[in-house]
């Protein structure tokens, strides 16, 4: 029988599956290259104006890292520096969770074998996982680029911009296609290429932080970089992912035809024949968040090393008067008098705490995966009760980023207290910044809380909608519609901490605010679980 008969069909069941979703992120991206053309067409209108900006992210290691290499002073090449790196990293997010809903997560659930029932080919379902955010990636990027070029910008720069953000949803396709067979478990295999995703972040990051810009041929988001839209346009640049790309997606298709439906190439390890020390809900809540909290421990600590290796080669701003250099400043530091190594170091705590508010997010999600496959039924009809079931998996949506933010605040710590040759000094004061981010993470928490009680079967999509908010509205898209940074950061709970690694005073007044707001959504939540029925 032909391996990919029936593929079609899929296709057309994945489109109307995810439509809302593709809408959705066809149109947040698309805008996000859009609006900010048009923003930086108002805020700079004159080519003095851009060969200013230009000049002073060249002239700062920590903008650099933040933003990748400037490849041109035109509005296009101003456009790749501000919005290129997110979209190569969002449009990757969005291929892995779409490739592994479509595979791995039907083969969970079951409906994969019952669709094989039929008239169709052991690799048409991954091919047709694969086609659909492939096909939106290229979309989002010419949907960009014919924007670009309405705006009055040089369609070749467009078009090399449109091929790279294709090219980096690729290539994070493929990865995702390949973990999907190694794992039985789709939260796995997200989470094995979501580890990709953040590598291969992080190792651009330095990049372009650090100076040493080889590092960028090892990362999926550097080769995009390196293709330099409204630069060189180095088109056979985009010969490496898509070889990459096309090697990767071969092995998962060689491994979905050879493997047993439901199993992963790597098989689970069975369990022992009776739950030792499974002694109540808490215990339970331990067996099944231990692995994500471990491996998040991990990572988020080794991405602190990498990234406090970096500060330490930041070259101070001499001149703090220009627009670029005056409006970092006024956002990020917490005294006018901080060194621009002081508001990078707070740069980097916040780009890992936006990255740790995700845990307790998910953690909660736990939940409803408990609740949809059945699980929790089964445990409360036993004598424990709801509210103790759901206090289990609590503590560890409100402990558990207290420990990954300790594990990146000591990384982080640790490598620029050896940069600056005072590790006694910096590793508490790094610490204290990462600790005092914990409220806006529960703030989080407290939402996906919020909609597991009272939407459950909306739970894993308002996830992703608000922290996707939180990590581009303030930045990108409030400003592309013309709001203030600081009026779009105001619905951020980030933007509300004291700054004290950037030389701002300690208050406790923000905190205990946010800590006010996560509980007020955690018990509104809770209070929701308790009352409706399972679903």
């Amino acid at each position: 029988m032909n391996e990919f008969i029936g593929t079609g069909a899929l296709l057309r069941l994945a489109l109307r599956r995810e439509r809302f979703a593709l809408l959705g992120w066809v149109g947040l991206l698309a805008v996000m290259v859009v609006g900010t053309a048009a923003r930086y067409m108002r805020m700079l209108p004159t080519p003095a104006a851009r060969e200013d900006l230009a000049q002073a992210i060249r002239g700062n290691a920590a903008l650099l890292a933040f933003t990748g290499q400037v490849p041109d002073t035109s509005i296009g090449g101003l456009t790749v520096v501000k919005a290129g790196d997110m979209l190569y990293s969002l449009i990757g997010l969005m291929a892995i969770l779409m490739v592994v809903r479509h595979t791995r997560g039907e083969e969970e659930a079951g409906r994969r074998e019952l669709i094989g029932s039929g008239v169709v080919g052991r690799c048409a379902p991954l091919v047709a996982a694969l086609i659909v955010p492939c096909a939106a990636a290229l979309v989002i990027g010419l949907l960009g680029a014919l924007g670009l070029v309405a705006l009055g910008q040089e369609p070749v720069g467009a078009f090399a911009f449109a091929s790279a953000i294709a090219a980096a949803g690729w290539v994070f396709a493929a990865v995702a296609a390949l973990t999907a067979q190694w794992s039985e478990r789709a939260r796995t295999a997200v989470a094995l290429a979501a580890g990709a995703l953040a590598t291969g972040y992080v190792l651009r990051f330095v990049a372009d932080g650090s100076g040493q810009l080889w590092l960028r041929w090892l990362s999926p988001q550097g080769w995009s970089h390196l293709v330099q839209p409204f630069g060189d346009e180095r088109w056979w640049m985009l010969a490496v992912p898509v070889a990459v790309a096309a090697l990767l997606a071969g092995l998962a298709l060689r491994t979905a035809a050879r493997r047993d439906l439901g199993a992963g190439l790597f098989p689970s390890r069975p369990g022992p024949a009776h739950g030792a020390g499974l002694t109540g809900p808490l215990a339970l809540a331990w067996r099944l968040q231990r692995g994500a909290l471990l491996a998040w421990t991990a990572g988020l600590g080794l991405a602190g090393l990498l990234l406090g290796g970096i500060i330490g080669v930041v070259p101070e701003v001499l001149a703090r008067n220009g627009p670029t250099a005056g409006e970092f400043f006024r956002r990020y530091a917490g005294d006018p008098s901080a060194s621009i190594t002081d508001v990078f170091l707070w740069l980097i705590a916040l780009t890992i705490g936006y990255v740790v508010a995700l845990y307790p997010m998910l953690a909660i999600l736990q939940l409803r995966r408990e609740e949809a496959q059945g699980r929790a039924e089964v445990v409360l009809a036993t004598g424990v009760t709801r509210a103790r079931w759901l206090a289990g998996h609590l503590l560890f949506a409100a402990v558990g980023p207290a420990l990954v933010l300790t594990a990146g605040g000591l990384g982080l710590g640790l490598t620029y207290g050896l940069g600056v040759g005072d590790v006694a000094g910096a590793l508490p004061r790094v610490l204290a910044g990462a600790w005092i981010q914990l409220p806006a993470v529960w703030v989080l928490g407290g939402v996906a809380m919020l909609a597991f009680g009272a939407a459950p079967r909306q739970a894993v999509a308002i996830v992703w909608v608000v922290f996707l908010f939180i990590n581009v509205f303030g930045e990108v898209v409030g400003p592309a519609f013309g709001l203030d940074y600081w009026v779009a950061d105001q619905a951020v709970p980030f933007h509300h901490l004291p700054q004290i690694l950037s030389g701002g005073a300690f208050t406790a007044a923000p905190l205990l605010a946010l800590v006010a707001v996560a509980a007020t959504l955690t018990a509104a939540g809770a209070l929701q679980f308790v009352r409706r029925d399972l679903t």
